[in-house]
């Protein structure tokens, strides 16, 4: 077997055409270099250079031993290069669930940041309900989810990502969508339409929090349809609906959007990740400290990449 380093010399040998100046590139005595490039000739049975006062030209058999030289070496060199920077997170794939809308919103940016950011990572995407999402980082099919609140669960490591404006979703001739702020007492009365599918469960909770007083408990229609549905229906009026600052990029002709407040100012709903604690993926600590250093995030405690081992730095 021809061991790479001598691959080295030969093609050293025949970018310099001379042996003592393949060495002084290498710097290695000319004596080591001319010996191993024998040692492969004798090996092979054929002469690679025609060695002269002048330097060393390639022999034809040499030209064509080269060509073969240089692809085993180049492959060999993306290979390793390929294994470092799997290593570091910034080749490899990362599947990523969620069940909010990816229309817009900062789950699409965040993606389209790091995507941007880590190109040779392979991002897939899978939009599910939470139950299936959870079953999904059990399995090892997901290496993280995102999802609204915070939650614990068995053997998942979680952290806060981000936040969003609450947003009610109205029929542009609703009376209410002539004002430019919402606060909870103005949708007493109101009919709201919701997706039996996430988040809606989640929303019919806060809705329920927000709203029901003594001898009141807002009218709720839970519907097995999708969130693009829900904004169609509400288009032909009769209902209002609660929904995410994501939900802007769903674009229904007829429906207005307007910011839910309380005393405070605006309401806002907090994402978080989940993803297994025994995941190794590297693709999948790049995308945390991606996510930390846009959000202004504290680092995370137990994490051994960091963007400073890349090299780079975020813009």
């Amino acid at each position: 077997m021809i061991e790479l380093r001598k691959l080295r010399y030969i093609i050293a040998a025949a970018e310099a055409g001379s042996f003592s100046r393949a060495a002084r590139n290498l710097n290695i005595k000319q004596a080591t270099l001319s010996r191993h490039i024998l040692d492969v000739e004798q090996r092979l049975g054929i002469a690679m250079f025609d060695r002269g006062t002048r330097g060393a030209r390639l022999t034809p058999n040499g030209k064509t031993y080269l060509r073969t030289a240089r692809r085993i070496v180049k492959e060999f060199e993306e290979l390793n290069a390929w294994v470092r920077d799997t290593r570091t997170g910034e080749v490899g794939g990362l599947a990523i669930g969620f069940y909010t809308s990816f229309t817009a919103g900062n789950l699409r940016a965040t993606l389209v940041g790091f995507r941007d950011f880590y190109p040779r990572v392979k991002l897939r995407g899978f939009e599910r309900n939470r139950q299936m999402l959870l079953e999904g980082i059990e399995n090892g099919l997901l290496d993280i989810v995102v999802m609204i609140g915070e939650a614990q669960y068995p053997n998942l490591r979680s952290r806060p990502f981000w936040s969003e404006r609450i947003l009610v979703a109205m029929p542009e001739g609703h009376p209410l969508a002539s004002r430019e702020r919402i606060h909870w007492t103005d949708l007493h009365g109101e009919r709201f339409l919701l997706t039996e599918r996430d988040p809606g469960p989640e929303t019919r909770h806060m809705l329920l929090s927000k709203l029901w007083m003594p001898g009141y408990t807002p009218e709720i229609d839970m519907d097995d349809i999708g969130r693009d549905t829900v904004l169609s229906a509400i288009a032909l009026g009769g209902f209002i609906s609660i929904v995410a600052e994501s939900a802007l990029g769903i674009q229904v002709p007829g429906v207005v959007f307007r910011e839910v407040h309380e005393s405070n100012g605006h309401i806002r709903i907090g994402f978080s990740g989940y993803w297994r604690e025994d995941n190794d993926n590297a693709a999948l600590h790049r995308f945390l400290e991606f996510v930390a250093e846009r959000y202004s995030l504290p680092p995370l405690s137990g994490q051994h990449h960091s963007s400073q081992q890349s090299g780079k730095e975020m813009a």
